[in-house]
């Protein structure tokens, strides 16, 4: 599908720029989130961007969406291993600085803003999910999502493509939660089980990108009909 083989395209010079011989020895590259990288650029293809400056753009958006992802990783990095704690966070400093390179060439000062917002709220709700003593069991799903939709929704709405954000917290919600979870959030298995099923349900019905539509039919019903960690099979 021609989606997949732009997006592939994509993704071969956002990793060309991730090259860096001393990291690539120390930390592994994070794997883009086929799913986002999806999103993103079916958002920007539907807003007229093409060529040169689309490339450019997605390439943005995925570095900065690859610092926060490596940041993440440092939670679970064993306690001692101080080297490898420093040289992740190096790496996310350098998808960082990438980013705003990028996005200097492009001079897009309305798209820095939108992904600087994202950003905090990435941040916020990673903050409230890890290390908040006190969150209700109804606030974690609202974080989850927070989490992974806080880059795209924010694109989505300097695109002025809002239409789209309540697919794109759904969609990754279920995504994000399908793999296996996190001990952290044992206590909140119930609550989450709950809000994926009615996840699932709003997503047969919310707008979506129309360059989507062929290549998500399939990996949403991958997502709404197989099996989840949380749902047990029936029969």
């Amino acid at each position: 599908m021609r989606i997949i083989h732009e997006v592939n395209k994509l993704n071969e010079y956002v990793l060309q720029k991730m090259e860096h011989s001393f990291l690539k020895e120390y930390v592994n590259v994070p794997q883009l989130n086929k799913d986002k990288c999806l999103i993103t650029c079916s958002l920007l293809a539907e807003s007229g961007y093409e060529g040169e400056e689309l490339q450019e753009l997605y390439a943005a958006v995925m570095l900065v969406q690859c610092a926060l992802d490596t940041h993440e990783t440092i939670l679970k990095i064993r306690d001692g291993h101080v080297k490898e704690r420093q040289l992740t966070v190096l790496a996310g400093d350098y998808y960082s600085s990438l980013y705003y390179f990028m996005l200097s060439v492009c001079e897009d000062v309305a798209l820095i803003r939108a992904l600087s917002l994202g950003i905090q709220d990435v941040n916020e709700n990673k903050m409230r999910l890890f290390y908040s003593k006190h969150i209700k069991p109804e606030e974690v799903t609202n974080s989850i999502k927070g989490m992974e939709a806080g880059i795209l929704n924010r694109v989505a709405r300097h695109l002025k493509k809002e239409q789209y954000i309540p697919f794109i917290s759904e969609f990754l919600f279920i995504s994000a939660t399908s793999h296996c979870p996190d001990s952290l959030f044992s206590d909140y298995h119930l609550q989450i089980k709950n809000d994926v099923l009615l996840a699932r349900h709003k997503l047969k019905t919310q707008k979506q990108p129309l360059s989507l539509k062929p290549v998500m039919e399939k990996r949403m019903r991958g997502l709404l009909d197989g099996p989840h960690y949380l749902l047990p099979e029936e029969g």
